[in-house]
């Protein structure tokens, strides 16, 4: 019997792992529904009827993007017309992601672009590089910064009009979001009367700017591209369903399926269905 050269011997065992390490990657994903372990092209399989795909992250948490590339791969391989909508660059970008996704741009080029919006360009590069690669539309969500910053400090009604064009009509604190929780927990040393009692409802009219800003750019890219679906990459507490979700359900109901990994903050101890479709535990 001829034996295998050491060398292919070590291109299979290798190949193994990484066959198994992928496989393993996300070790458990919760359907919060019904409590039911899905894998993920299950996930996948279910999420691309939605027109929006919303995968939560903590930014610094390098699992956390890789949980969107593979969900990015498993939906652009099944050959379903993608967009990918970014929290990470602002709005008034969008020519420059346009020129990225074309492959007009060049990596430096592009990395100065995020650095002039985000910060950890490494543990977001191969998600953009993905994109270039597939020709996959990269769609800049943020409000730009000076509005947010604005609204913070002098609340929605110190914006003009030409400021509040990109802004649904309105846009406020909702006291009755269930998400006021957690900001209220955010915003320490509040006391919720007098001037701090102002600064909270400025900050969270800044954080409900965001949202509804976002799910804004979504609805109208989307009525524009009616055939493509948008996986949306944001901070856990803008995908959580009482944030962008909740604004996208009062623009026009768009379909939306909600992907978020556990987290102390945000787990199957204390979130179900109310907070997200899917729960990703690694």
């Amino acid at each position: 019997m001829t034996r295998a050269p050491s060398s292919w011997l070590l291109l299979a065992l290798i190949s193994l792992f990484c066959f198994s390490a992928e496989a393993g990657a996300h070790t458990i994903i919760t359907r919060t529904s019904d409590g039911k372990t899905v894998t993920l092209p299950q996930l996948a399989a279910a999420a691309k009827d939605s027109q929006v795909i919303v995968v939560g992250e903590s930014h610094d948490d390098e699992y956390h993007h890789e949980l969107q590339l593979d969900l990015i791969r498993s939906l652009n391989e099944s050959k379903l017309p993608l967009a990918i909508g970014m929290e990470m660059i602002q709005s008034d970008f969008q020519v420059q992601l346009d020129a990225w996704s074309a492959g007009k741009l060049s990596e430096e080029v592009m990395q100065a672009v995020f650095e002039l919006n985000w910060s950890d360009w490494p543990l977001y590069r191969e998600i953009f590089l993905y994109a270039r690669d597939n020709r996959i539309p990269m769609i800049a969500l943020n409000v730009p910064l000076h509005i947010v910053r604005k609204v913070s400090q002098q609340g929605f009604s110190s914006l003009t009009p030409e400021e509040k064009g990109d802004l649904p009509a309105g846009t406020s604190c909702d006291l009755r979001n269930p998400q006021i929780a957690f900001l209220r927990k955010s915003f320490q040393g509040v006391r919720h009367h007098g001037e701090n009692g102002k600064m909270f409802s400025n900050f969270c009219e800044a954080q409900t700017v965001r949202n509804s800003g976002m799910a804004l750019k979504m609805a109208r890219y989307l009525e524009k591209q009616p055939d493509r679906r948008m996986v949306v990459m944001t901070g856990i507490w803008h995908a959580v369903k009482y944030g962008i979700p909740d604004q996208l359900q009062r623009l026009g109901k768009l379909s939306y399926t909600v992907i978020l990994p556990e987290t102390p903050f945000v787990n199957k101890e204390n979130a179900g269905s109310a907070e997200a479709d899917y729960l990703v535990e690694q």
